[in-house]
């Protein structure tokens, strides 16, 4: 029976143990954070109380998506009021190193030490961080399991600068997601090795271990309740739609060919006087039109460009450049701002397919992604922005590009990281989670519709009127006074046709009701003679016989008989019939027994043998 209980408690462990090894999903926090987004960040705990029991010091939000050493901002940072009386960063939390015993800021002798220094922030310098920040090592606790010896960068102050030379406090810091090495190592002598939390549940996970030293993560959108997605040892493949291109890094870094970029509508008609616009990226600067090299960095919020692509898309768009911040911001009383913004326009990045010159990979980012939103410090109200930053220094795809894409990496034997079109809001979201495996490394994207995921956030704008010129089709302006629909112009020429032949009608008709009055009223006693309208002498009455083929008539006399108009030149009516009929007197009233008979006012034509 002991046996039993022993082989029971071996079989419930292995079940777990094989429960536990595979990708591990990151939790992310319900808050989001500026000031320049909203961005979301995942949660985990620095430093502990007890080396022997590993209780927690610290709750910290965190930007994922670094490499090598996390940035943590301690508890000091808030010192300084004089920066802002405001400790804004105390939202995404602060690290309390004094708390933890298991700290070690000493000794790592290599840069920061400690004292006021340049500090690098991501791949970009357009806002350069100026810090007092020193290295160090210290336990992270990820969802209950606590991973020792994280390599640090502890940020005791600082401040970031701004184009107007204007310093605003740090918020929220970094959180490494690993390096091409499973350690880095310090020191000549004696070897200081550091982990990472993935390098480490790889490497030492144990129970906890992941498949492969490797991640996969989309970001999503706070405003737009997309929620982030991180995955150790994988990658959520509901994140992944259409095509993945697979690309060597470089030391930690994720370099991409770019090479154009463009605005475009995804269905219905266009928010600009054209459907797309291509060439945005080399616009005004003939070094670009071959391509350009940007890094793909979770750490940067912005779009780091050369300030001619940025104006170049600026051009398009109801934004003013505010040279204090190096952004520009949306003019939201324009029209056009709101149309652009909710409907499903876009701003597509063309990118070289993996690594090559001839294939391609098209990333589309909504504009109502890039409709960000500045707070406080950074200015007094909240105001819309469009979160492109001219940059001489590296260029940068940041936070607001990786709303709409995903990333991922393998750190070890394959040295590839991965890009694909990520979904919008109306993704269903239930995680299905893949094994990014370390023998082959690759990542497959679903089959899902892009604009799907969209539908329900955007208001379609209707397709305008197409016009011909020289055979080529030309899309007009979608402005409702400009253009006019084939069903318009249809009505056009009816309602011309039909209020032309009622004006004729109504001609006719007083013509003929003036003819009557005339007969009824004639001025000679004598039955045999008619007047005309102009006071003519009296002329004897003669009858007519009108040639069939020569005039048209309308009959009067039998109703078996067919009507005949007369033709649009004659301005006569003869209401005789179309056969020849025995000729009939008039009687002294003017009238015959049959009905009136008109004679034409042209001339008085006798019939023989009538006197």
């Amino acid at each position: 029976m002991i046996y039993l209980g022993y082989a029971l408690a071996i079989f419930t462990l292995s079940i777990q143990t094989v429960q536990c090894t595979g990708p591990r999903e990151m939790t992310w926090s319900n808050k989001s954070f500026g000031p320049d987004g909203p961005w979301q960040a995942v949660n985990v705990i620095v430093g502990s109380n007890s080396s022997d029991l590993m209780q927690p010091t610290s709750a910290v939000a965190l930007y994922p998506g670094g490499s090598w050493e996390s940035k943590i901002l301690l508890s000091t940072l808030c010192d300084n009021t004089t920066l802002s009386p405001i400790c804004y960063a105390d939202k995404a939390g602060l690290f309390d190193s004094d708390k933890s015993v298991t700290l070690d800021n000493n000794s790592i002798q290599l840069p920061p030490y400690g004292s006021w220094d340049d500090l690098d922030w991501g791949y970009t310098k357009a806002v350069p961080v100026y810090a007092r920040a020193r290295r160090a090592t210290d336990w992270i606790n990820i969802q209950g399991t606590p991973i020792p010896e994280v390599d640090l960068i502890l940020i005791r102050a600082g401040w970031q600068t701004y184009p107007n030379g204007r310093a605003y406090p740090l918020e929220v810091g970094t959180l490494s997601l690993g390096s091409p090495e499973l350690n880095q190592t310090f020191g000549a002598s004696i070897k200081i090795n550091t982990t990472f939390i993935n390098s480490y549940l790889y490497d030492q996970g144990g129970v906890h271990s992941i498949p492969s030293y490797s991640y996969g993560m989309h970001i999503g959108s706070a405003s737009l309740g997309i929620p982030g997605s991180l995955h150790m040892g994988g990658y959520d493949q509901s994140r992944v739609i259409g095509d993945v291109s697979s690309q060597s890094y470089n030391s930690g870094s994720f370099p991409i060919e770019l090479f154009d970029m463009s605005l475009g509508v995804a269905e219905g008609g266009s928010a600009w006087s054209y459907p797309n616009k291509t060439g945005l990226l080399g616009h005004g600067n003939s070094s670009m039109t071959s391509g350009l090299t940007v890094i793909v960095d979770p750490t940067n919020p912005y779009i780091y460009l050369p300030q001619s692509s940025c104006d170049a898309i600026a051009a398009e768009l109801p934004v003013t450049y505010q040279p204090d911040y190096g952004l520009y911001f949306w003019d939201t009383s324009d029209p056009q701002y709101k149309k652009i913004v909710t409907s499903p326009s876009y701003l597509a990045f063309k990118f070289s397919k993996n690594s090559l010159n001839n294939e391609y990979i098209t990333i589309k980012v909504p504009f109502a992604l890039l409709n960000l939103t500045l707070e406080a410090p950074l200015v007094e109200t909240p105001t819309p922005y469009f979160p492109c930053m001219a940059t001489n220094s590296t260029p940068v795809l940041g936070r607001a590009f990786l709303q709409a894409a995903f990333i991922g990496v393998n750190w070890l034997h394959s040295g590839k990281w991965f890009l694909a079109q990520a979904p919008g809001p109306d993704a269903s979201f239930i995680v299905n989670t893949a094994t990014m495996d370390e023998n082959n490394p690759s990542v497959s994207g679903s089959s899902s519709s892009w604009e799907d995921t969209w539908k329900r956030q955007w208001v379609v704008l209707p397709k305008p009127s197409t016009i011909t010129t020289n055979g080529t089709d030309l899309n007009t302006d979608t402005t409702p006074n400009i253009g006019l629909s084939t069903i318009a112009k249809i009505g056009i020429i009816v309602g011309s046709v039909v209020g032309g032949a009622l004006v004729l009608a109504l001609i006719c008709g007083c013509w003929i009701r003036r003819r009557r009055r005339q007969r009824q009223d004639p001025t000679d006693e004598d039955s045999h003679t008619i007047l005309d309208d102009r006071n003519m002498d009296k002329r004897q009455s003669q009858l007519l016989e009108a040639p069939v083929n020569e005039w048209k008539q309308i009959n009067e006399l039998d109703p078996d008989l067919q009507r005949y108009e007369m033709a649009s030149g004659q301005c006569e009516i003869y209401e005789l019939g179309p056969e020849k009929k025995p000729i009939f007197e008039l009687d002294h009233k003017g009238t015959s027994h049959f009905g009136p008979f008109e004679l034409p006012e042209r001339s008085s034509m006798s019939r023989p043998g009538m006197v």
